[in-house]
């Protein structure tokens, strides 16, 4: 089985060469930039926007969680649509017609002070290089294993070749590249899910009842995979574990760098809603198709197989492939739908971070208005080049590590500190550069510290440190406190901020984004 796998990966690496030359976009002198109204349909940007939502992480996690938790998984998969559901209701519509190439830019037409600015870009890049660092982790993993390689070494390599490829797109391919290898993952993977959701469904005779109930039943759980309370159990504690992680991802998802990069390049006007309408219902096929299989792979395999295979469930999409057609071809579709997926992921947070540091964090960062040139074009290629390396660096001895850290730091700064500042910012008027800098730094540093002394850290087996014992808090997931701390501080920092705001400038800015002009 390793060698057909093999045979097919490498083949598929050939379709990705192919792929990475089609997508160069040469020397543009805005290629690495978003808001440059790129060519194309409102549907072309409306699954660039959706695949940017869906990481091969998550693509793994949510099948695994579903399989061994059932009624947990499934809020989990909720908190995902309902995070691009608010994306389309609040951010797209403002952020889009405000322009700009950032979400920095968009603030800075709000607060010039090149003070926010930086602290967006720093918390900017707080969310992308631990989303970076868990993406090349996870497939580097991932591909040794089911390649039948064994060893740190050969896992060392995959990372390695894996992560010079996936930056190699970024630097080449800029943002025109990234979104077509966007738009070519989400119909390769609505293909592949699909069949394997046919084939799950007609194992029991079309008949949800039937799938259902043997997944309860082979489940090891019984009743209580139809109930909430497996992953977190049923304390105090674990309640708020399980709300606090919905409120993170729902927010999160929103924020995300290169979910709101991929905003900025939507078609303005109505063809921005059409944008985000046909994300929305993207992510609510595969996300149903993702729960069929789920489901599928704890009725078919059974929950106690699947948690020897894989303790965290991350495998068991490619466990119910093998035994949906064992010695096949379909479990070496899959792992390569999973590579995709982990290819457009990770291309697109790189470039969401280096135009970040070429046009925020640069010494003489952009005014607000004005266009990206040829310097901060090269900045950006670089930027990009020098991000993936240290991405690779970072990936590879955290091939050891409890990869929940990473996830949760990811996801909790960017609905703690990110999605407050994005909806203040766009939304309330009284909002001001004191609250904005309370958020982003005051939010950021007690999602830092929640973290560090929380179970992933230390005090368990499973924790970043199993010997050693210093956490405080039992919140795993620590969303239920720093989200609501996020918007309290910006909403304190505006009230105290006597400046305020200036009402002049607020009403051009307001009439601006209302007729879909740019201001400078």
């Amino acid at each position: 089985m390793p060698h057909l796998n093999l045979v097919v990966f490498m083949l598929f690496l050939g379709l990705c060469a192919f792929l990475w030359l089609f997508t160069g976009s040469g020397t543009d002198d805005a290629a690495m930039f978003p808001g440059q109204d790129l060519p194309g349909k409102a549907w072309h940007s409306g699954l660039a926007i959706s695949g940017d939502s869906l990481s091969a992480v998550t693509l793994m996690a949510l099948v695994g969680l579903i399989a061994l938790t059932g009624y947990d998984g499934l809020m989990l998969s909720l908190g995902c649509v309902t995070g691009l559901v608010l994306l389309t209701l609040l951010i797209a519509d403002p952020l889009r017609r405000g322009g700009g190439h950032t979400v920095g830019d968009s603030l800075a037409r709000r607060f010039p002070e090149r003070s926010v600015r930086t602290a967006v870009a720093l918390v900017t890049l707080g969310v992308c290089v631990p989303y970076l660092v868990l993406q090349l982790t996870a497939i580097g993993s991932l591909t040794s294993f089911v390649l039948g390689f064994t060893g740190s070494a050969a896992r060392t390599a995959c990372i390695l070749v894996i992560g010079v490829l996936m930056t190699s797109l970024a630097v080449s391919g800029g943002m025109r590249g990234t979104a077509r290898v966007q738009i070519v993952k989400v119909v390769v993977l609505l293909a592949v899910l699909t069949v394997l959701t046919v084939t799950v469904l007609n194992r029991f005779g079309w008949n949800p009842d039937r799938l259902l109930g043997a997944a309860a039943a082979r489940s090891g759980l019984g009743d209580l995979f139809l109930g909430p309370g497996v992953q977190y159990h049923s304390g105090s504690a674990d309640v708020l574990n399980r709300l606090g992680q919905f409120v993170t991802l729902a927010l999160a998802v929103c924020c995300l760098p290169q979910v709101t990069m991929r905003v900025l390049t939507a078609p303005r006007g109505r063809a921005t809603r059409t944008a985000m309408h046909w994300a929305v219902a993207q992510l609510v096929v595969v996300s149903a198709l993702l729960v069929v299989l789920g489901l599928g792979a704890a009725a078919i395999v059974g929950g106690p197989a699947l948690h020897r295979a894989d303790p965290s469930g991350s495998g068991s999409l490619l466990v119910l492939a093998d035994a949906l057609n064992p010695g096949g071809t379909l479990t070496s579709a899959v792992f390569c739908v999973v590579f995709l997926t982990a290819l457009s992921t990770v291309s697109d947070v790189t470039v969401a971070a280096a135009s970040t540091v070429a046009r925020d964090l640069s010494p003489n960062a952009a005014e607000p208005g004005g266009g990206p040139g040829r310097r901060q074009e090269r900045r950006a290629r670089w930027a990009a080049a020098l991000g993936g390396m240290a991405s690779i660096a970072l990936a590879i001895p955290a091939a050891g590590w409890n990869l929940l850290v990473l996830s949760t730091l990811a996801m909790t700064l960017s609905a703690s500190a990110l999605a407050p500042v994005l909806l203040y910012g766009l939304l309330w008027p009284r909002f001001t550069r004191r609250g904005a800098l309370w958020c982003l730094y005051g939010s950021s540093a007690l999602v830092l510290l929640l973290i560090t002394v929380s179970p992933l850290i230390s005090g368990g087996p499973a924790a970043a440190f199993p010997d050693r014992d210093f956490h405080w808090t039992p919140l795993a997931n620590p969303g239920l406190v720093t989200v609501p701390v996020g918007f309290a501080l910006g909403w304190l920092g505006s009230r105290l901020d006597r400046r305020g705001t200036d009402p002049a400038r607020h009403a051009e800015l307001a009439t601006a984004a209302l007729l879909g002009h740019r201001t400078g």
